[in-house]
Parts: structure tokens; sequence; C-alpha cells
């Protein structure tokens, strides 16, 4: 079930901004290889929790992270779950 914009506002991580239409998080590291490593560390959780960012941008020295459930057509409490759990890995 899709959450409204209230709900995703009320459920938030820190440091995460969001809509109905997805979460989002901007990151940034030392280095563009230590954003990279933190990506792969991402991709890595996601397929053992069988949920993956819709986008996972590397840039130099930032990753942007962006959840949206596309079966649901919307936020749901997975990707919050997930922002919640890439929130534990911060570098």
């Amino acid at each position: 079930m899709t959450l409204t914009h209230q709900e995703i506002q009320d459920q938030l991580p820190s440091g995460w901004t969001g809509s109905v239409s997805g979460i989002s998080r901007d990151f940034t590291f030392e280095s563009y290889e230590a954003g990279v490593a933190f990506a792969v560390h991402l991709a890595l959780m996601a397929q053992r929790a069988n949920h993956h960012p819709d986008t996972l941008t590397i840039g130099w020295k930032t990753v942007r992270v962006t959840y949206t459930t596309h079966s649901e057509g919307g936020v749901t409490g997975r990707d919050i779950a997930a922002a919640r759990k890439v929130n534990t890995v911060i570098p």
C-alpha cells in the first residue's frame, strides 16, 4: 500500500527528502572510490533484501539513492525501511 504525502513526511529518516513519487538522499564522500564502494555495498544489501533503489547514481564524490515501489505506484513502507537501513551504513 502506498503512503500519503503526510505519512512519508512523518516517517522519513534523517537526511532524506521525498514525496509520493519517491524518496531520496545525497551522500558525499572524501573520494570517488569511497562513493563507488558505498554504492556497491548498497547494491549487495538490496539484493539480500530483494528491494532495490529506483536509482543509485554515482557522481564525483557523491551518490544519490532514490527509492519508490513501482509495483505499488509510489512510496511504501518497504522504501522507508530501506532508507532507514541505508542510514545505518553511512560511512
